[in-house]
């Protein structure tokens, strides 16, 4: 069978050593054997999507096609639990060949071909395509994240990046020189590099680092013999970071970053010209959170800084240009109800300015949950690249979608494009896209992994599909991608060493590919056309509603509190079954943005296998995105163990706590909480049950009062745990019977004394609110606040005030006589009722009318022992929210 080549490439395959990805089993056909060999001898073989059961060495390899069953992430327009189906596994070998001296000649059990171009063979049971050869930059234990790329005007291309080995990370750069060199101080705590040319022809590094508690930008740069001390580029005491760096037409090097000042991030930009830096001055103009701007030179002069803001209550796409040293406005380009975000340009010869974002579900982060009537989606839905070309004031897109290059079953998730164009004009974007693995049976197995691959856009189509063997990592692992002068593009990217099937993360490592541009061509574009979901606002009273609840103040004992509102349990795709959860700093945007939280944890199994990169990236996302007296997140990760252990949040004010590993003990559960008590006691943490009455809760067989002083009673992603037949509890039969004892119900009558706090889990998003009355918007005062148990959950922005005559939620007293039980409620819609629960038992309810209650009630029944009270407030809407208790004894 003779393959359809793809002769719009702008140089032969072959013209270089080069690779093939050959795939078998394109007819799905399962238990086909497709052993077999290559001859000449390559240059190096290597496996594609092998199992346990294949094997490749030298010139051959063994594999077979096999149906297996795969984790499914279908769109979802209502939310599901993780679906499975089945498939045949397709196998494959790389194979990387010296010249074109000799057609490799491929034989197999299934028959036999010669390569002659990318195509199908075997009667299509077979496909061929070609791949880059990928070096391998770095290689060993250390974790390699973050790279950038650029083309000097010599022609060298210099990559820049961060290393981090155990006691912190370094930044490396690799100009003309092979071997890479450090740069920054050792063991400091850097996120992302940018490279820039100078009108002086300088190269500069410049890098985001923190100092003294905070990040801020600094630089050095190449003289062309050596390398100038470090410069401080921005003091601003608060978070500086992800900066983009680009020289104009004069070689004035232009810098932009995004800064958290007062209680949103902002962005800013300095210029210098070759002697020393401008004054700084802020771009963005809303007062809404703006992210991750970037900086694309216009061939005629001046640059353009785009950015994506939150201003409209979504993420849209802006810019703003600089033409003769003015600023013009602020300008819409992708401004619809969608997710638009994390955009990447560069300019054309004539003027055109290329785009490429990422574009998610309308109403992103809103509500989204079991149970419920949804008026949102979760963080990874849906996630499309567009890419644009924005001319003479008008945008326009290519005839066909990127996703038109991916097989169906890949093109409900891709994203992160970082594009560049080629030689010739042609844009080209290097992206990742998801990929759903095989169910483990069994041990550790990761549900999803993450490819990196690219495409450019020629003509009226889309070229080949360049997939790299080696691309499996996280979603957010950084890559970069640069047009070279001589016609090729340079992709670089960080891998994670993700191995078929299980897709457990290896060790980190820094790659890189060469690979063809394409002839010149005239793009076909159409009008643009922004996604046209059109759902209508969700929470319309939103912003009233924070404000009233961030207004509100109480006194207890003198002293003043007011409420924050968070998550302290919610999962990415660092865990192993984050599919559907979306990056590490999409959780932060989440939180600052589309639920407006005051503090957030981000809790994922084993803070990431116990990879020692994945708790440190952890750990300093939460110093990343601190925005002082606005938003503190939680040091935090999760330990999971199957009932009765069951699953805990471990929750850490200070940075650099050690990680507890789950002993064998533990996972059978002959070991009890003993040690991971004594961990918090010594490194002073906290922790807190979620899902009690599931398999991964406990039969409360282990508590501390300081320790493990609150609980998860309601989760988005599952149910409400309070106790049989309440609202959203499971249904009868849901959950097996034998997980009944852990209810929060029998927590409270073996005389546990735990707070409540609801959190999301995995996929949920804005229905999950820990409420907790605090001093400050400090780490240390959230920590404080759950220790005191002055914490209530919430479905919605409810606030809640609730006390036992004048001793407040949480509390253990002493009473000799019944006091007066009040509380001081405010929905977000009519409420319904309002219900005391007594020891269990409902003794009063309350009718409601309209949003607003002030409830006042007393017990007249004896106190016998100790009795518990908590309310359960509801809306005529289905929106609750719980108290914590307040227990009361007889003295």
């Amino acid at each position: 069978m003779k393959p359809a080549l793809f002769v719009f490439l702008a140089a032969p395959l072959l013209a270089e050593p080069a690779a093939w990805l050959v795939r078998f089993g394109m007819d799905a056909k399962p238990e086909a054997d497709w052993s077999g060999s290559v001859t000449p001898a390559p240059r190096r073989l290597y496996p594609w999507q092998f199992d346990s059961r294949d094997a490749a060495s030298a010139n051959q390899w063994k594999c077979t096609t096999r149906q297996q069953q795969y984790w499914d992430t279908p769109y979802e327009r209502s939310m599901k639990g993780t679906s499975r189906r089945n498939k045949v596994t397709r196998k494959g070998v790389v194979i990387e060949v010296e010249s074109t001296a000799a057609a490799p000649r491929v034989t197999t059990a299934q028959g036999s071909f010669s390569i002659t171009g990318p195509g199908r063979y075997l009667d299509g049971r077979v496909e061929v395509s070609a791949v880059p050869l990928i070096e391998t930059v770095t290689s060993g234990k250390d974790a390699e994240d973050y790279p950038a790329l650029l083309e000097t005007k010599d022609g060298v291309v210099w990559s820049a990046w961060q290393t981090y080995s155990e006691g912190g990370d370094q930044i490396y750069v690799r100009g003309a020189a092979a071997a890479p060199e450090a740069i920054a101080k050792p063991n400091g705590d850097y996120f992302r590099t940018t490279l820039a040319q100078d009108k002086r022809g300088h190269v500069w590094v410049i890098w985001s680092a923190r100092e003294g508690g905070n990040f801020d930008l600094y630089g050095c740069r190449w003289d062309g013999a050596n390398w100038s001390s470090i410069q401080r580029i921005t003091d601003h005491p608060a978070s500086d970071i992800y900066h983009s760096a680009a020289a104009d037409k004069d070689g004035n090097l232009h810098l932009a970053w995004m800064s958290a000042r007062g209680d949103n991030f902002d962005i800013y930009t300095r210029q210098w010209d070759g002697r020393r830096w401008s004054a700084e001055m802020k771009v963005s103009t809303s007062a809404a959170n703006d992210w991750e701007p970037v900086i694309a030179a216009a061939p005629a002069g001046g640059v353009t800084i785009l950015w994506d803001t939150y201003d409209r209550g979504n993420y849209d796409v802006v810019m703003r240009t600089m033409r003769g040293g003015k600023w013009g406005p602020v300008q819409a380009i992708a401004a619809s109800g969608a997710f638009e975000s994390r955009v990447s340009a560069q300019y054309d010869r004539s003027g055109g300015l290329w785009l490429a974002w990422d574009e998610g579900d309308w109403n992103w982060g809103k509500d989204y949950g079991q149970g419920i009537e949804e008026n949102g989606r979760g963080l990874l839905v849906r996630r499309q690249i567009r890419l644009a070309r924005w001319m003479n004031g008008r945008l326009e897109e290519p005839a066909a979608p990127l996703a038109s290059v991916l097989e169906d079953e890949f093109r409900q998730v891709a994203h992160h494009p970082k594009l560049a164009l080629d030689s010739n004009g042609n844009p080209c974007t290097l992206f990742r896209y998801r990929v759903n693995l095989p169910m483990g049976g069994g041990g550790e197995a990761n549900r999803g992994s993450w490819r990196q691959a690219a495409a450019c856009y020629w003509g009226s189509k889309w070229s080949h599909l360049w997939d790299f063997p080696t691309g499996f990592g996280r979603i957010d692992a950084g890559g970069a991608l640069v047009g070279r002068r001589d016609g090729r593009m340079q992709a670089a990217w960080a891998t994670d060493s993700r191995s078929w099937p299980f897709g457990i993360p290896g060790n980190q490592d820094m790659n890189s590919a060469v690979f063809p541009g394409l002839a010149a061509s005239k793009p076909e574009l159409r009008v643009f056309q922004p996604d046209s979901e059109n759902l209508p606002s969700s929470h319309a009273a939103e912003a009233a509603d924070l404000a009233r609840i961030r207004a509100r103040r109480v006194k207890l004992n003198g002293r003043e509190y007011r409420i924050v509102r968070g998550d302290i349990h919610r999962h990415t795709d660092v865990s192993w079954d984050g599919n559907r959860d979306g990056s590490l700093h999409d959780a932060y945007r989440y939180g600052l943005d589309a639920a407006g939280f005051e503090y957030m944890g981000v809790c994922d199994h084993q803070a990431g296998n116990m990879i020692p990169y994945n708790w440190w990236m952890i750990e300093k996302a939460v110093d990343l995105f601190t925005i002082p007296n606005r938003f503190a997140p939680l040091y935090s990760y999760e330990r999971s163990l199957p009932y009765p252990n069951g699953h805990r949040n471990v929750l850490f004010a200070e940075r650099g706590r050690p990680l507890l590993a789950i002993s064998p003990a533990e996972q059978k559960g002959v070991e009890g909480a003993g040690k991971l008590y004594e961990y918090l006691r010594r490194f002073k943490g906290l922790t807190t049950s979620h899902t009690s009455a599931t398999g991964a809760g406990t039969d409360w067989r282990d508590s501390s009062e300081d320790l493990e002083p609150v609980v998860e009673i309601y989760q988005g992603y599952r149910r409400n745990y309070e106790g049989p037949g309440t609202p959203r509890a499971p249904s009868p039969g849901e959950e097996p019977s034998r997980f009944a004892s852990g209810y929060v119900w029998n927590a409270w009558n073996k005389g546990i004394k735990m707070g409540v706090q609801s959190s999301s889990d995995h996929v949920s998003t804005h229905i999950s609110y820990g409420a907790f009355y605090v001093e400050a918007i400090t780490r240390d005062a959230v920590l404080n606040a759950i220790r005191a148990r002055r914490t209530y959950a919430a479905t919605d922005n409810i606030a809640v005030d609730f006390r036992y005559g004048e001793h407040f939620m949480g509390e253990s007293i002493q009473a000799r006589e019944a006091l007066p039980i009040t509380a001081n409620i405010a929905g977000t819609g009519p409420l319904a009722r309002v219900v005391l629960v007594r020891n269990h038992n409902v003794i009063y309810t309350a009718p409601g009318n309209g949003p607003e209650m002030r409830f006042t009630y007393t017990d007249r029944e004896p106190v016998a022992g100790t009795v518990w009270y908590y309310l359960r407030i509801e809306q005529q809407n289905g929106q609750l929210a719980w108290t914590s208790p307040i227990w009361v004894s007889a003295p």
